[in-house]
């Protein structure tokens, strides 16, 4: 009988001891999978709340991209030389990703001429240089624009003549918007940048 009871008790104690430590792992492990999924770096561009108009008249916060890697660049759509050559290099990293690896990727053109850079206007952009629904077209109001360039650290400097003095960098970013490489310049090698993507989206 004493033996018994003796049993009985060891199996209490560990049922009792299971049952708590099972409900301290469950609310700790979704508690700390919550915070990562909903938490960003400090380096995360997706921080900024700014929103954005795209070439499809919506409105959204660049964090909308979050989960995709993402190749941005800032260009203005009047720039008649800079500019298309620096949308000529993303689309050579487009035609050399698989079809399986760009539906991973967004590629995004942030514009550092709010005023002429409308959604009718992206949508010629977008046309002329035949960039498919997987490039997105945002632009801003002057202090998100501002705020954007200096994030991502884009020299922009407006001319009297309405164009702009800017830095011409390819921009990679991670699916929390953390910038994992960048191409600086246009017409480069780009084996290196291909492989960090390629990385970002196996």
């Amino acid at each position: 009988m004493k033996k018994s009871i003796l049993v009985f008790l060891f199996f209490a104690t560990l049922l009792v001891s299971c049952h708590k430590g099972e409900t301290k792992k469950s609310c700790c492990s979704n508690k700390t999978q919550s915070v990562a999924a909903d938490s960003l770096s400090g380096e995360s561009v997706y921080n900024l709340t700014s929103s954005w108009t795209s070439q499809k008249e919506e409105k959204f916060q660049l964090s909308h991209f979050r989960n995709k890697t993402v190749i941005a660049a800032m260009v203005f759509t009047h720039c008649e030389s800079a500019c298309p050559r620096l949308v000529a290099d993303m689309k050579r990293l487009e035609s050399s990703l698989s079809e399986t690896e760009l539906q991973k990727i967004s590629f995004l053109l942030i514009s550092m001429d709010p005023e002429r850079d409308t959604p009718a206007r992206f949508r010629e952009f977008a046309s002329i240089h035949k960039l498919n629904d997987n490039w997105t077209l945002v632009s801003s109001g002057q202090d998100a624009t501002t705020e954007i360039a200096n994030v991502l650290g884009v020299r922009v400097k407006k001319l009297e003549d309405g164009g702009f003095d800017h830095s011409n960098v390819i921009y990679v970013l991670d699916q929390n918007g953390v910038i994992v490489t960048q191409q600086n310049g246009f017409a480069v090698e780009q084996s290196d940048i291909l492989k960090s993507i390629k990385l970002l989206v196996q």
